[in-house]
């Protein structure tokens, strides 16, 4: 890709506020030269960041939005402190099945 059309391609991503593809975009193009990726696995892998993103600082900004006292996890439970839970059941809900 030419200088000027990498320089364009720039702008417009930032002017349309796609900053993770911006940010992106020289290490992906390097590595598609690379490999031999074609333009739609290009595209493809471009904006699944930018949708990745995107989805973390949503995520992000709903739980700082939401003022919770103490963050809790599954991962951070302790399934001794709660003696008649079935684990079980709590790995079931975990996973969403």
């Amino acid at each position: 890709m030419r200088a000027s059309t990498e320089l364009l391609l720039s702008q417009n991503l930032k002017a349309l506020n796609l900053s993770t593809m911006w940010r992106h975009l020289e290490p992906l193009m390097r590595q598609g030269r690379e490999t031999g990726m074609d333009y739609g696995e290009f595209l493809l892998s471009l904006t699944d960041m930018e949708l990745q993103t995107r989805a973390e600082n949503r995520l992000k900004r709903r739980l700082r939005e939401a003022k919770f006292p103490i963050l809790k996890t599954l991962e951070n439970f302790d399934g001794d402190a709660a003696p008649g839970l079935d684990r079980r059941l709590v790995r079931e809900l975990e996973s969403g099945a």
